[in-house]
């Protein structure tokens, strides 16, 4: 029996799986080499796809950057040296001669909550995840959002205000700017300086160091969440409004903070949206962990979403 291929390209490891009725039933991991160059980034992938080429009928590939999915080009991808307008897809079809398909890793992300986790069963879905960056994709009307030049759902770098610090990207106030893992942990140094702490006894902070603190009534990293429960929903707020949702979903590494970071993004975007009282909103948790890239990037090579 042959299965879809799915793969999730991230800036350290390559995760691939192969599907079956929404499950991952074997995965293989492996080190990216995103640094060492163009080539040995794709002799990683291909091994990655050799692990399971015996049992695959399709390849999806989910992949961080501006992704060209009609065509099947990385135009460019942050994590990985010197990619520019790469034409994935056509190399991996040459050599295993498959169907290959690629799309964005949120993109990949959306599909598999959509399908399998927390967005199954809704036509209007709208997911961010939370990381050292911050992206965003969304499902409009049962179709997911490519956007004219298929860049749609950069999330992260909508303005939360216009005389904000200036983010990475070269703008200024970027929610990314406010919200991103570094930033989590550099507002956190900086109010320790001016406030007891227990954040003080570690050598160096994480967000999830910060998150644990909260939990257990220190002020300080109370605060940090609070603030950043803020912003995130300031943002939350603006999809709200242009989207209508049904669900927003929110995935990554500090959405696992809980309840001291989901109460401040639901109390600012029930202040901040119009007409709360007549919307059907649900701000959750992803459901599927580091499986949501494979099961999504495997679906979308079963599927046509031109």
């Amino acid at each position: 029996m042959k299965y879809t291929l799915g793969i999730d390209i991230g800036g350290t490891n390559i995760k691939a799986g192969i599907i079956r009725k929404g499950r991952v039933i074997r995965k293989f991991s492996l080190l990216t080499h995103g640094d060492k160059g163009f080539q040995e980034c794709i002799n990683q992938i291909k091994i990655a796809i050799r692990n399971f080429i015996e049992d695959t009928s399709a390849i999806g590939i989910g992949i961080a950057g501006i992704i060209d999915s009609k065509n099947g080009i990385v135009r460019y991808s942050p994590n990985l040296k010197g990619w520019h307008n790469v034409e994935l897809g056509k190399i991996l079809r040459k050599e295993f001669k498959l169907p290959v398909k690629i799309l964005n890793d949120v993109n990949a992300i959306l599909l598999g909550e959509w399908i399998f986790g927390a967005g199954k069963g809704c036509k209007n879905v709208f997911l961010f995840t939370l990381g050292t960056g911050i992206g965003g994709a969304a499902i409009c009307e049962g179709r997911l959002l490519f956007g004219a030049n298929g860049f749609a759902g950069e999330f992260g770098h909508t303005t939360v205000n216009f005389n904000g610090p200036q983010c990475l990207c070269g703008k200024s106030g970027c929610l990314e700017r406010y919200v991103g893992a570094r930033y989590l942990v550099q507002l956190a140094k900086e109010q320790i300086k001016k406030t007891k702490s227990s954040l003080r006894k570690y050598k160096s902070l994480t967000p999830k160091i910060i998150a644990d603190e909260a939990k257990k009534g220190d002020i300080v990293a109370s605060d940090v969440f609070e603030k950043i429960g803020y912003y995130i929903g300031i943002g939350v707020s603006s999809i709200v409004n242009l989207f209508d949702p049904e669900v927003v979903i929110i995935s990554g590494g500090i959405s696992g903070a809980g309840r001291i970071l989901f109460e401040p993004i639901r109390k600012t975007v029930k202040e901040h949206i119009l007409g709360p009282e007549y919307r059907k909103l649900r701000i959750i948790r992803a459901k599927l962990g580091n499986d949501a890239g494979i099961l999504g990037s495997a679906y979308f090579a079963q599927r046509n979403f031109s």
